[in-house]
């Protein structure tokens, strides 16, 4: 049996370790662009949210009805009168029933359009509705 003994001179192989930086700020600049960090952006409409002490948290699978401040009324980001929202609510009745309808309503709304929309809403027999602020510190 022959017995082999490393020499302490021979040379250690060795982990470059620029390519693992590059990836792990590349990976971080792209997780940086990806996260949507604003407050109140669960939909691709711009709303101003009030401000409220106590607000709830979004969950996936709700139903998102967002007013603009133009009164423009949008169910998942698409827009719709608010003469053909009473049919559009019947027509996704089943779904909306299976979770929460968030109503973002901007600061500058009108008021009337979104106790409409509750309205609509209430005779469609979808109970389970809440209107969505931006959490305040005061």
């Amino acid at each position: 049996m022959e017995w082999r003994f490393k020499s302490r001179f021979q040379y250690r192989s060795v982990i470059d370790m620029t390519p693992l930086i590059d990836l792990a700020f590349s990976l971080l600049v792209f997780f940086m662009i990806s996260y949507n960090a604003s407050q109140g952006r669960v939909s691709s409409i711009v709303v101003n949210l009030p401000r409220a002490i106590q607000t709830g948290e979004y969950r996936e699978g709700n139903t998102i009805i967002s007013i603009n401040n133009k009164n423009e009324v949008f169910i998942n980001n698409a827009k719709f009168n608010l003469s053909a929202l009473p049919r559009e609510i019947e027509s996704r009745k089943e779904k909306m029933k299976k979770g929460t309808v968030i109503i973002r309503g901007d600061r500058k709304s009108n008021y009337e359009t979104i106790v409409k929309i509750m309205d609509y809403l209430n005779r469609s027999g979808i109970p389970k509705f809440t209107l969505a602020t931006i959490k305040s510190n005061r």
